[in-house]
């Protein structure tokens, strides 16, 4: 199987894990039922990744059995591929049927193939006997040829010699042509969701902060998921706060900075998968050798990234008092010992919790 076409549907499930199942104004604009919202389209992605190389592994120099085994796996596989493809088109409502699917001979032919050899090798129409097929023990490495009798040659004796390499080209372009036209439908969506994130953008500082709230609700939802309390109510409680404590305004002030970084992400993520933009991690050369920060020789670095990465999930109040003292020995600022006092207090109460974790966190950064 091609890359190119394993490429186009990684980008599907791309698209479809950090943008169709995240926000709603995405799933919106396709068939986004209870059924397809279980783990239905992932179910195909993998069905699709595990038949692949049914359809590309094609056996050399192998006995009959072997052979007839790769064409009925090699022919099913593709029949189920195609299936799956005109799901995928109704999931996206992409306006293809498959009326239309029969009428693309890439799809008819082999479909026809897979039928008269895998699905029906007998076939009978209201009993009348009308065809039966058997695989030949003299095909080549390269071709599928069976023996066919069928009442449209008078049930003459036929020889038929398909070569593989024909229907792996064919089905290769069927699935090109609709990935393509999926691609496009999800781009398109990518495309307007972009738009709807760039107004948010333009009128964060300007909006009523409860406004701002519903409209990240509605539209940029994925974001009050990314830390510890974003949750709608929560932030409403820590900004009518904002006044009272220093640990409440920055607070507010990093769910700013974080909403417009977030923004910036989504929108360069977006642009690489429309095409807008190039990835140019692949270019960027790391230097030979490690570059060295200079420190001042009278004053020793201290990390606390151990301690702060265990205090950021709360925790019983004895382990608490463990990773706490450990970030006492290092520091002795009064502020954060303060805040160190006020997370222990309030273990239980996640708005006081996280507001003191986050302002100690910039505390031992400034201080």
């Amino acid at each position: 199987m091609e890359n190119n076409t394993i490429e186009k549907l990684d980008k599907i499930a791309e698209i479809w894990n950090n943008f169709i199942l995240e926000y709603k104004f995405c799933n919106n604009k396709i068939r986004f039922t209870d059924e397809i919202k279980t783990n239905y389209f992932g179910d195909i992605l993998g069905y699709f990744h595990d038949t692949f190389s049914l359809i590309s592994d094609v056996p050399k120099n192998s006995g009959n059995s072997t052979k007839f085994s790769f064409y009925i796996s090699f022919l099913q596989a593709i029949y189920v591929q195609q299936d799956f493809v005109e799901e995928l088109l109704y999931i996206f409502n992409c306006k293809k049927n498959k009326s239309d699917l029969k009428n693309d001979i890439n799809y008819s032919k082999n479909r026809e193939i897979r039928n008269e050899l895998v699905g029906h090798p007998i076939r009978k129409i209201n009993g009348k006997f009308i065809s039966s097929t058997l695989f030949s023990y003299h095909s080549k490495n390269d071709e599928i040829e069976y023996l066919r009798y069928h009442i449209d040659n008078n049930y003459s004796f036929e020889k038929v010699n398909i070569k593989i390499d024909d229907v792996i080209k064919r089905h290769i372009f069927f699935l090109n042509t609709y990935f393509d036209l999926i691609i496009k439908k999800l781009e398109s969506i990518l495309t307007r969701f972009k738009k709807q994130i760039e107004i948010l953008e333009e009128n964060i500082s300007v909006q009523d902060f409860e406004i701002l709230l519903k409209i990240i609700s509605a539209y940029f939802e994925k974001f009050l998921e990314s830390d510890f309390i974003y949750d709608a109510e929560s932030l409403k409680v820590i900004y009518s706060k904002a006044n009272e404590h220093e640990r409440y305004r920055h607070f507010i002030e990093n769910f700013y900075s974080s909403l417009k970084e977030y923004i910036l992400c989504t929108k360069d993520d977006i642009d690489l998968l429309t095409g807008k933009k190039e990835n140019n991690f692949s270019e960027i050369e790391l230097p030979m050798f490690p570059i060295a920060k200079s420190l001042n020789q009278n004053k020793k670095e201290v990390s606390y990234h151990y301690e702060l990465g265990k205090l950021s999930t709360k925790r019983d109040f004895h382990d608490f008092e463990f990773f706490s003292s450990l970030l006492k020995s290092k520091c002795d600022n009064s502020d954060v010992l303060a805040e160190l006092q006020y997370m222990e207090v309030n273990l239980h109460n996640d708005i006081e919790y996280y507001c003191a974790y986050k302002y100690l966190k910039w505390l031992l950064k400034n201080k």
